[in-house]
C-alpha cells in the first residue's frame, strides 16, 4: 500500500519539481472541500505548510462513477485523491517558491495544465449532501 507522503513524493518527481512534499493529513472535520493547502505561522514566527485531505469527501465509496476531478474523469476513489492531491502541490510549489500569490492564478493553471493535464483549477468535489 502506498502511503499519502509516498504518493505526494512520486507526483513531484513526475512533474520534474524538486521540493520535498509539506506534511500531509487526514482530516475529519474538513468537510466542505476535498483538499486543502494551509501555511500556519507557529509560536516563533516560522511559516509552516501543510496539506490536509477530507475523510469524509474522498473516503466515500458511494459516489456514482465517472467522477469529474480538477476537470479530468476519475474511476476510482484512488484517482480522485491522486488529483486532489496534485492540485494542493501546485499551491505547494508556488508558495515554496516564494510567490506573492499561490492561489488560483494564471500560473497555477498553467501549472495544472503542463504538470497533470488539469483542465480545471477547481476540485470539482465540494459539500456534498
Amino acid at each position: 500500500m502506498t502511503t499519502l507522503r509516498h504518493l505526494a513524493t512520486g507526483i513531484l518527481r513526475e512533474a520534474g519539481w524538486s521540493l520535498e512534499p509539506p506534511p500531509l493529513l487526514w482530516s475529519p472535520r474538513l468537510t466542505r472541500c476535498a483538499g486543502l493547502f494551509v501555511v500556519e505561522k507557529d509560536r516563533r514566527g516560522t511559516w509552516h505548510p501543510e496539506i490536509r485531505l477530507s475523510i469524509p469527501l474522498l473516503r466515500r465509496r458511494d459516489r456514482p462513477w465517472p467522477v469529474a476531478v480538477c476537470g479530468c474523469w476519475c474511476r476510482d476513489p484512488e484517482a480522485v485523491v491522486r488529483r486532489i492531491l496534485e492540485h494542493e502541490l501546485i499551491h505547494h510549489k508556488l508558495w515554496w517558491e516564494g510567490a506573492s500569490d499561490w492561489g488560483h492564478t494564471e500560473t497555477f493553471r498553467r501549472l495544472a495544465w503542463e504538470a497533470f493535464g488539469h483542465q480545471s483549477i477547481t476540485h470539482g468535489i465540494g459539500s456534498e449532501n
